[in-house]
């Protein structure tokens, strides 16, 4: 595929600030990991493992990709995610909020 933008400083500033949005981005999910850990369970009823294991995998999956194509912003940003994301899956299975 053809590169849209051929000039190399632009493209270290959009390089540059999706690096900063892959840090900032996974950490939307943070209430969400203190829900299931800082209140015992109590709020984590309505808490699907299916759907946050389904994250994990695929932000598993992007990272690998990331890394493996010397992408740096998606490695990160999905390697970040990944880590929430199983963190969350964790917590749900040790509360025995199950498939």
């Amino acid at each position: 595929m053809k590169e849209l933008i051929s000039n190399e400083k632009t493209r270290d500033t959009i390089e540059n600030i999706m690096m900063a949005m892959g840090i900032i981005g996974p950490f939307a999910a943070l209430p969400q990991l203190y829900k299931v850990y800082m209140t015992h369970g109590h709020m984590a009823e309505g808490v699907s493992m299916v759907t946050w294991l389904l994250y994990a995998v695929t932000a598993t999956c992007w990272s690998i990709y990331g890394l493996v194509f010397g992408r740096r912003a998606v490695f990160i940003s999905n390697g970040l995610t990944a880590v929430i994301d199983t963190l969350v899956v964790f917590k749900l299975f040790l509360l025995g909020c199950g498939f």
